[in-house]
């Protein structure tokens, strides 16, 4: 059996170990009812902020004043001489809440600091507003000129990429984070697993630890690039729902799905979730049992990386930002978001996909360095030092 035959006979081994479509199909279930719950739920625990609270105010309120309230409260106009019993019924009942005025000053009386007090702040704001108005003589119109933007008309050469562009990037990088949490806990279970069974050694005296690493990576990132496509199909039809009860056209969502940006996308999320991959496989591979090891906590770098990769929006033509486009462990998702929002030329496209199969096939091979010195340790788990040194030596 030749190499590349070899390699798809693990590949298909571990894609088939991993993904179960059964599984996926039951764990998309078990999110849409836990999801439908939730929205129900915390619907359910908000509606009762919309109902009107009981509020009182002394007589001769101004009635400007009780106009504004009464969007939000259910007013009810007392007599002063009623101040004290009010206070003291809301003491007792611990309900409502009185509104009094002494001066320039509002005083609020209440059993305890309200929910909702934003909206009684900004109804009193407004109410000081329309009275400051009236004394300086500014009519709504004048002050609606007086707040006017200034006009600015733009005009420029160059056009960035339209806004359903960026979202689709976006939307890219989000997938690339999900496939490789997914291929974090593969290669750990794969892995580690085959370590502690002691099986490992029987296999690679059969087949080359090259072989039996590059086979692990290609397999589990298939299964992630499974996963990738079903919660991809989920999310298309999510928002045609979403687009169906709102009321709006589902024709929307095709604004997204401009063919062109989507392969250009996926090629570059697929080469680093496969250079993403090739890391976690060299960190599984000196890991002895991943309950006690603190190299587990390395699986929020890829997540830090991508991160890093939105900098780019700040300021897309500045050398940080073209670093992070070149740079093959931000550049699977730096380049496609640069791409959007300025202008780049196709070389750049290409050197910078370029460097991601080149840092692909260097890391694939230094994972199968480390997975071959690591099946030779034994007893303690390796430091860094260790296993540097161990390779530097082989």
């Amino acid at each position: 059996m030749n190499y590349y035959k070899q390699i798809l006979t693990v590949t298909l081994w571990e894609y088939k170990r991993f993904f179960k479509i059964k599984n996926e199909l039951i764990g998309i279930v078990v999110m849409l009812v836990l999801g439908t719950m939730g929205f129900y739920g915390g619907k359910y625990a908000a509606s009762g902020t919309s109902e009107k609270r009981e509020l009182y105010v002394e007589q001769g309120c101004p009635e400007i004043l009780k106009e504004i309230l009464q969007d939000s409260y259910s007013i009810t106009e007392i007599s002063p001489i009623k101040t004290d019993s009010i206070k003291a019924g809301i003491a007792e009942t611990r309900q409502g809440m009185l509104l009094a005025k002494d001066g320039n000053q509002f005083i609020l009386y209440a059993y305890k600091k309200p929910g909702g007090l934003n909206r009684l702040q900004t109804a009193l704001d407004a109410y000081r507003q329309q009275v400051a108005m009236q004394e300086k003589d500014i009519t709504p119109d004048k002050l609606e000129y007086i707040m006017k933007p200034a006009s600015l008309k733009e005009e420029y050469s160059f056009q960035p990429q339209s806004s359903q562009r960026r979202v689709l990037a976006y939307f890219f990088a989000g997938l690339m984070v999900m496939a490789v949490f997914l291929s974090f806990a593969f290669q750990f279970t794969a892995i580690t697993g085959e370590k502690q069974l002691k099986i490992t050694e029987q296999i690679v005296s059969a087949i080359k630890p090259q072989v039996w690493m590059d086979g692990k990576i290609l397999g589990i990132t298939l299964t992630g690039l499974s996963s990738m496509l079903i919660y991809t199909m989920l999310a298309i039809l999510g928002g045609v729902l979403f687009f169906q009860f709102t009321g709006a056209s589902a024709m929307q969502i095709t604004g997204y799905l401009h063919l062109p940006s989507i392969l250009l996308f996926f090629v570059f999320t697929l080469m680093g979730i496969l250079i993403w991959n090739s890391l976690l496989a060299a960190i599984a591979s000196i890991i002895t049992d991943p309950n006690n090891s603190g190299k587990s906590s390395l699986m929020m770098v890829p997540v830090l990386f991508v991160l890093s990769s939105f900098l780019i929006i700040r300021d897309p033509d500045n050398s940080v930002a073209v670093f992070l486009s070149w740079f093959p462990l931000t550049s699977a998702t730096g380049m496609p978001i640069r791409w959007t929002i300025t202008e780049i030329s196709w070389w750049q496209l290409a050197g910078s996909f370029a460097l991601l199969i080149i840092a692909f096939y260097y890391l694939k091979r230094l994972a199968a360095k480390i997975f071959r010195v690591s099946i030779l340790i034994s007893g303690k788990e390796p430091s860094w030092n260790e296993v540097i040194k161990m390779v530097k030596e082989d």
